[in-house]
């Protein structure tokens, strides 16, 4: 096969995806007009499998990498595939966690998934110039996994995030521009490292930070956990982690 051959095999492919993505989003969307709460559970399960298949990929495939970059996203997205399916039970209406309103509970849960992936998107770029430290690096984020859940269920001292009465919190809404922050930062690192990383790898990952991005924007402006912007954030979202 030709290299133009191969071109437009790889473009028509790539064509076929982004409309079945397209269909899908669109099929997920309609589901919030009947049932938001149905919205939001296949919309977190969608990112939910897809970060736990990205930690099995990384993990089964960590020998044949040129460098850690891709085994230290996949580690961390475990953790955050765990966040993300307790914020899913913990969203408001959802009656999981009955001793802590949803309102609050599910922002809380979601803003430690976001630092978690943002955090792990600015240092990932460090590890294609050294090997990951696979202990540590476990043991690290199990550690802020657990001081994050004793201060959410435990000591619950974890600022607030949402009032029904005044809605985002300014605590919620700082917050996210950190997150907006960090992602910013790790999208410069990311471009200075570039040449450290396969071509098609460095163009998905940032469209993926892109779009974590406008979708964390997304998070400061929702005033009802069922409104427009909450859907388009957690549209959004989908699209990212497909990436």
């Amino acid at each position: 096969m030709t290299k133009t051959a191969g071109d437009a095999v790889a473009t028509h492919a790539n064509t076929r995806r982004i409309l079945w993505q397209g269909v899908l989003l669109s099929l997920l969307a309609a589901t919030s007009c009947c049932n938001y709460l149905l919205f939001h559970s296949l919309a977190e399960l969608y990112a939910i499998v897809i970060a736990a298949g990205i930690f099995i990929i990384a993990w089964t495939a960590r020998a044949h990498y040129h460098n850690d970059y891709l085994l230290f996203i996949g580690i961390a997205y475990l953790f955050v595939a765990g966040f993300d399916t307790l914020h899913m039970l913990g969203y408001h209406g959802m009656a999981v966690f009955s001793d802590l309103p949803g309102y609050n509970l599910g922002p809380q849960l979601w803003l430690v998934g976001r630092t978690l992936e943002a955090g792990t998107l600015l240092l990932a770029p460090r590890f294609t110039r050294r090997p990951l430290p696979l202990k540590p690096v476990f043991a690290g984020y199990g550690l802020i996994s657990a001081l994050a859940l004793w201060s959410i269920f435990g000591a619950r001292n974890f600022p607030l995030c949402f009032s029904p009465e005044t809605g985002l919190t300014l605590f919620k809404v700082v917050a996210e521009y950190v997150i907006v922050a960090l992602l910013l930062a790790a999208l410069t690192h990311l471009v200075l490292r570039r040449k450290t990383l396969d071509r098609q790898v460095y163009r998905l990952l940032f469209a993926s930070i892109l779009l974590t991005i406008a979708s964390e924007l997304c998070f400061t402006l929702y005033i009802s956990h069922y409104g427009p912007a909450n859907l388009l954030g957690h549209l959004l979202k989908i699209v990212s982690f497909t990436l």
